[in-house]
């Protein structure tokens, strides 16, 4: 009865690590996503036609490599 207790409780820990990490890494992803968001805004209002021809172009790309699937 003893190990089983032992491994339910390893298996707690492992669990707790494993949420610690996802959870750093979560908000980290979060970080970089609110840096490009606003790099790209910045980039949109700086040159508004360049944007919307890249918006065009990936748009374009997106739509070619759909139409493969």
């Amino acid at each position: 009865m003893n190990g089983s207790r032992d491994v339910t409780e390893g298996a707690r820990e492992t669990m707790r690590q494993v949420q610690d990490r996802v959870s750093d890494g979560m908000e980290g992803l979060r970080g970089y996503a609110d840096t490009a968001d606003s790099a790209i805004r910045d980039f949109a209002r700086e040159r508004p036609m360049m944007a919307i021809a890249c918006a065009v172009g990936l748009g374009f790309l997106i739509g070619r490599l759909a139409s493969r699937a």
